[in-house]
């Protein structure tokens, strides 16, 4: 049991999940028969041209094309039955060994294919991690080592006369150093197709948030427009109303029915004025007063009071990590009931007891606050929807916490991201705009000052 767990968490590091991983798997099936379609015309060209008679090498080379040819057809077949990130693995490891059997057929230790390791290795960037690229690297250098040690001690016949003659003519040292380069060259060409493919997908996700965000601003500005009207519309007859229910209730003996009737109006007039309020700051945020803030300290003020809150006191383990010294320009307030609502949020998703971890990060240009909680997680339908105003999930609640504070993150040119699956928790992230602690940023301004007087 211990072992099959270890395997999965191993399978589970070297890949990468994606939600586009299934359209790029296609592409590659159809690379790979397009290739491997060039590979027979270009055979079937060469023994027209030089050999008429069907040789084991032609012979070999016309199995591995139909080899392909079924390994793509039964491929096709598993695509859907199949995790993307565990088939991706199977096709590279596969591809792995079919470019070995090409470069044996080939010609061996002087076979011109060899590069196409490099060429596995740089597509197996797109579906796997850096750890996974590096396996892969390591495969195609194990492979091409016992190619070329079997060929080198005649344990396997060569195809080619040529290359016979050169590997009965070279000498170990120079097979170790063509072995030796092939290796260097799969690893580094690994490490630099996994940078690049690594940083091709932070920048994909966060294309991908800011288009949602714009998006999410764009639909709040014409809600929060109709919201303020009809916020107004409802409030002065909302106060005329309570006003004249006192006027009545003082007439009232207190223990009369009259009078706790009143109190019944009282009470759920008092919850519209709140819904009413909420209504007045999803339309439009009270402009604050910017300042410079350091998330360390603000974050542990507010996380300590939130650990005395009767609602989760007790029952909620509530975790605080930080990366750095991280200064953000925002409002104290404004700061303070973003994440109080995040925290309150998180802490009623979770049924009984729990944790909520309180982390920040840096990502280029921006300092990050994630909350992340032990809840039941959020399913891809809602999570698309979350922060669509008066949406809700709870039994109670107006659906305009989450709404809110996107709004209140507006004006600053902040943003909310959440991520969640299933079974495995939610994480919201605010993305704000990191600046220089306050003296380094005096610093800066001064010198870019002298700098234009200059």
């Amino acid at each position: 049991m211990a072992v099959k767990s270890t395997l999965r968490e191993d399978l589970k590091a070297i890949q990468v999940p994606e939600e586009n991983l299934g359209t790029r798997l296609q592409r590659l099936m159809f690379l790979r028969v397009v290739f491997t379609t060039l590979l027979l015309g270009a055979t079937i060209l060469a023994q027209w041209q030089e050999r008429p008679d069907l040789d084991e090498s032609l012979l070999w080379l016309y199995g591995i094309i139909a080899a392909t040819y079924l390994l793509t057809f039964f491929y096709a077949l598993l695509f859907r039955r199949v995790p993307p990130g565990l088939f991706a693995l199977v096709q590279l490891v596969m591809d792995t060994l079919q470019v070995t059997m090409i470069i044996y057929v080939a010609g061996g230790y002087s076979s011109v294919f060899s590069f196409l390791y490099l060429v596995v290795v740089i597509y197996s960037s797109l579906f796997l991690s850096r750890r996974g690229t590096f396996f892969i690297a390591a495969l195609c250098t194990i492979e091409y080592v016992i190619l070329i040690d079997l060929e080198f001690f005649e344990v396997i016949p060569s195809f080619d006369p040529a290359s016979a003659i050169t590997m009965g003519q070279a000498s170990w040292n120079r097979v170790v150093f063509k072995m030796l380069m092939t290796a260097v060259a799969c690893f580094l060409t690994a490490m630099l197709a996994s940078i690049l493919s690594e940083q091709e997908r932070v920048t994909r996700r966060e294309l991908r948030a800011v288009r949602e965000h714009m998006k999410r601003v764009e639909k709040m500005a014409a809600i929060g427009e109709m919201a303020s009207r009809l916020a107004h519309e409802i409030k002065n007859p909302l106060a005329a109303l309570v006003g004249s229910v006192r006027l009545l209730q003082e007439d009232l003996p207190e223990k009369s029915p009259d009078h706790r009737v009143m109190n019944i109006v009282l009470r759920e007039a008092d919850r519209l004025n709140g819904l009413v309020n909420e209504f007045l700051m999803f339309a439009r945020p009270v402009s604050g007063n910017p300042r410079p803030l350091n998330l360390s300290i603000e974050i542990v003020e507010v996380v300590e009071l939130f650990k005395r809150d009767m609602k989760t006191s007790g029952r909620l383990e509530i975790l605080t990590e930080f990366n750095q010294d991280l200064w953000i320009r925002m409002d104290p307030g404004h700061f303070r009931q973003v994440l109080w609502n995040l925290l309150v949020n998180a802490a009623e998703a979770i049924e009984g007891s729990g944790r909520i971890t309180v982390t920040t990060a840096s990502s280029d240009a921006n300092a990050l606050v994630r909350v992340t909680d032990t809840g039941p997680g959020i399913d891809q339908e809602t999570l698309s929807r979350v922060f669509e105003p008066f949406f809700t999930t709870k039994v109670k609640g107006s659906g305009l916490g989450l709404t809110i504070v996107y709004r209140v993150l507006e004006p600053y040119g902040f943003r909310l991201d959440v991520e969640s699956k299933p079974g495995e928790g939610a994480s919201f992230t605010m993305v704000a705009k990191k600046i220089a602690p306050p003296g380094e940023e005096d610093s800066s301004r001064a010198a870019a000052a002298a700098d234009n007087r200059s």
